[in-house]
């Protein structure tokens, strides 16, 4: 069985600086990244052993730089690093039971006139609060799965729902990652993480340190499980803060297939 553990930030640098470029196809050496931030080799080691676990700005703009990072990499750091101390970040998250006792009677019927439409209420651990009857229609077994991970790799519906099943997967996975990098109890979701590490396809996902803030595309495509149809959604994902509650609002807007056929052939490859 394969140990997952959170991310951090000696394990993230250690796999940006050892990742294979046009420039470096076997990656930097930790003296090649040392001359290039013109430090020592030493203080290198010393992140990424995790001795050193909150550096400057002024270095985390450097390794950024010669790292050639994305956007979202670019949060993720700075997120491990702890240099983007935020009220979310320091507030510890509650249990489920809380969460479901922030949503009343207003969000509820807001939900079921949405139909139909999909849409959910989520904690940052992908734990199911509420949702309504399409969006547990669209996804069976989710709602009494309770968590979105773990539906995807411990049932086998998902893969007979999601029609781009390894793509959606590992986008999740890699936004779980974000997520976790937000919190200075870096065991947050430990639990949770734990109980993946019994699913091959998880821990590869999960070893491939991917890490993303959202969808690339908003569009998702689903197979009706009943009748094999596949339809599409245009997915946001919006944060949603009751109190000191930081959640996750799913609104999965139901697309004609002809019109996103329309939108494909407008669209600029």
């Amino acid at each position: 069985m394969t140990e997952v553990r959170p991310p951090t930030l000696g394990e993230f640098v250690r796999t940006l600086r050892t990742r294979p470029t046009a420039a470096h196809p076997g990656g930097l050496t930790r003296q090649q990244l040392a001359q290039t931030l013109h430090t020592s080799m030493g203080y290198i080691a010393s992140i990424e052993s995790g001795r050193s676990r909150s550096p400057s700005v002024s270095v985390l703009e450097q390794l950024i730089e010669v790292l050639d990072l994305t956007v979202d990499q670019r949060h993720h750091l700075f997120d491990l690093a702890r240099q983007t101390p935020t009220e979310r970040e320091a507030v510890r998250p509650h249990c489920l039971d809380d969460y479901r006792a922030r949503i009343g009677p207003a969000q509820r019927l807001a939900m079921d006139n949405l139909a139909p439409h999909l849409v959910a209420y989520l904690d940052e651990r992908w734990n199911i609060v509420e949702c309504n009857a399409e969006y547990d229609r669209a996804f069976p077994g989710l709602k009494q799965a309770g968590n979105v991970l773990t539906w995807f790799f411990a049932s086998e519906c998902s893969r007979q729902v999601m029609v781009d099943w390894e793509l959606e997967a590992r986008l999740t996975v890699g936004w779980f990652r974000a997520l976790m990098g937000r919190y200075y109890d870096d065991e947050w979701a430990g639990d949770l993480l734990a109980s993946l590490e019994d699913y091959p396809d998880f821990c590869r996902f999960w070893d491939q340190t991917g890490v993303g803030f959202g969808r690339p595309t908003p569009f998702m495509r689903i197979r009706d499980a009943g009748t094999g149809t596949v339809s599409i959604v245009h997915v946001d994902v919006y944060s949603h803060r009751v109190d000191d509650y930081a959640m996750q609002v799913y609104l999965g807007v139901r697309i004609p297939t002809e019109s996103y056929e329309q939108l494909s052939e407008q669209t600029p490859q």
